[in-house]
């Protein structure tokens, strides 16, 4: 079994999805932002405010390459595309789901999320410029756009299963 990745702006389902994918195939999820803190031993939001966004993006570029090899689901953080490099490590997986939706949705997903620092620090404006940023950078590392706004998980569920062909049985 190959790696299976979900990458998507942040409120989208990649957690979600893949840990019921995980449940489905039988198979361990890796989330990305939790390997790097255990790693580092401090939350996310620790690592950048020590060290910066420049020190987090270069550890979330190795541990994407490290991980490119795993027999597991990985959930990626929403910022991983930022790089060209991760997205050229992205393009050569067989199984990269972009999970989007409208953003209105995100927002309604979002909005007063205690849990997510960007959601915290940013207007509904800027995340809606940072989403519209991402997408093509979404589409650019993925080879799967699925759709989950209006779907329960078990829809999303049954429209990757395809995609897996013989992985998935």
């Amino acid at each position: 079994m190959r790696p299976i990745f979900f990458i998507g702006f942040m409120g989208v389902g990649k957690t979600t999805i893949g840990k019921r994918l995980g449940e489905e195939l039988d198979l361990p999820v890796i989330d990305m932002d939790s390997y790097i803190e255990n790693k580092e031993k401090k939350p996310i939001k620790e690592i950048f405010n020590q060290h910066g966004e420049k020190y987090f993006r270069d550890l979330e570029s190795e541990v994407l390459l490290e991980l490119a090899n795993e027999q597991a689901i990985i959930t990626t953080g929403g910022g991983v595309v930022e790089r060209e490099e991760n997205r050229e490590i992205l393009r050569k997986q067989d199984f990269v789901f972009h999970l989007t939706c409208p953003f209105a949705s995100l927002w309604s997903r979002l909005e007063g999320d205690e849990n997510r620092p960007l959601v915290q620090t940013n207007s509904k404006e800027r995340l809606s410029s940072l989403f519209n940023r991402r997408l093509p950078l979404y589409d650019s590392g993925s080879s799967i756009t699925i759709h989950t706004d209006n779907k329960t998980v078990e829809e999303v569920i049954q429209d990757i299963l395809p995609h897996l062909g013989d992985e998935a049985e």
